[in-house]
């Protein structure tokens, strides 16, 4: 292989390089890793709202439960003081009417309100179970996506090795001269060696002698 032609295989595989850095460049950024764990992360907050919503209202339908069995219990007392006792007092009999009625009325305030609670408790725990369902495809398809980079990076490392020991064979058969102003012209200029297409340079389109660049 002639000079020119190593320099030209040398730019070919510094492209490489670069290409490859740069793809391992943009999979460092894990965009869509990030797109995809803030999704999770948002999903998974509100999975634990809902948790503590329904954890919410289970304690108020049990405090319900507990003060419904209190008023139960209360109106057995004064339906038996009404229809078993001996109270023949009409203000008595007045007041344990009125508290009668009261506690009737707490009654079914109170089922009510524990009727609206189960029916909140069914729905939020429909919601978490769909969203649980949403959490758990999410959480699957990230650690795809985070096993597929992982594999991604590490072929294109071994490609960016690969391409770094063939520029330093090609480097080494090359004039280090020569060598050092491709450097340059590639620093400064992009490229350093282009390619002859019908007497014309591929570089600046200019018209040059009949000469063919083989490469």
């Amino acid at each position: 292989m002639g000079e020119i032609e190593g320099l030209w295989e040398l730019q070919k595989h510094t492209n490489i390089l670069k290409d490859i850095s740069k793809n391992l460049k943009e999979i460092g950024n894990g965009n869509r890793i990030k797109a995809l764990g803030f999704k999770l992360e948002e999903t998974e907050k509100r999975l634990l709202d809902l948790e503590n919503k329904i954890e919410e209202r289970e304690n108020r339908l049990n405090k319900g439960n507990l003060i419904l069995k209190e008023y139960d219990s209360k109106l057995q007392e004064i339906e038996k003081s009404l229809y078993e006792g001996n109270i023949s007092d009409l203000k008595q009999l007045t007041f344990l009417n009125q508290e009668r009625e009261n506690i009737t009325k707490k009654i079914e305030e109170k089922e009510m309100e524990i009727l609206n609670l189960l029916e909140e408790m069914e729905e939020l725990k429909k919601e978490f179970i769909l969203i649980k369902e949403d959490f758990q495809a999410l959480r699957k398809e990230y650690k795809k996506v985070v096993n597929e980079y992982k594999s991604f990076m590490e072929e294109l490392k071994r490609e960016a090795v690969d391409e770094k020991k063939k520029m330093e064979e090609i480097s080494s058969s090359i004039d280090k001269e020569l060598l050092k102003k491709y450097n340059e012209l590639r620093k400064n200029r992009g490229r350093a060696v282009v390619e002859v297409i019908d007497n014309r340079c591929s570089g600046c389109n200019m018209v040059l002698p009949a000469i063919t660049l083989v490469g």
